[in-house]
């Protein structure tokens, strides 16, 4: 049984006083540590925040950046395509106008091979006239 005397004073008296200096030795700096922490992960998540706030302006921006460069790209690539569409239909041109050229060259060259030829054979006709009708009449033509 419990006895009520003075040692039950005594042992409440160290049992405070021993509450008091665990209090003021170990609990309350485990406390600060405690608060301090809580306080460094608050201004953390703070920093968090803000910097995903602007990790997320950041991400616009490179995306704006990039659609634009895009377009860019896009208008420069439509571009290049006319200047060579134009560069092509002039060296088709070209190559038209030449090839037109050396054909009608070769036309009058033609002419020219066909009135020489008719004018070299122009004096051997009557005699060739005259040994095909003999041949063909199978008879000497006067």
């Amino acid at each position: 049984m419990i006895d009520i005397d003075w040692t039950l004073f005594v042992q409440i008296a160290n049992f405070l006083l021993l509450v008091f200096l665990l209090n003021m030795v170990l609990f309350r700096p485990i406390r600060g540590i405690l608060k301090e922490r809580q306080q460094l992960i608050a201004g953390m998540q703070a920093d968090i925040s803000t910097l995903t706030g602007s990790e997320q302006g950041v991400r616009q921006d490179i995306q704006n950046e990039l659609l634009a460069a895009r377009k860019s790209g896009i208008n420069k690539r439509d571009m290049i395509k006319q200047e060579g569409s134009a560069v092509e239909a002039g060296l088709l041109e070209k190559a038209k106008a030449e090839a037109d050229e050396e054909m009608a060259r070769m036309v009058a060259k033609i002419k020219a091979d066909v009135a020489a030829a008719r004018e070299a054979l122009r004096p051997q006709v009557e005699s060739f006239a005259l040994d095909l009708a003999t041949k063909i009449l199978g008879r000497e033509v006067a």
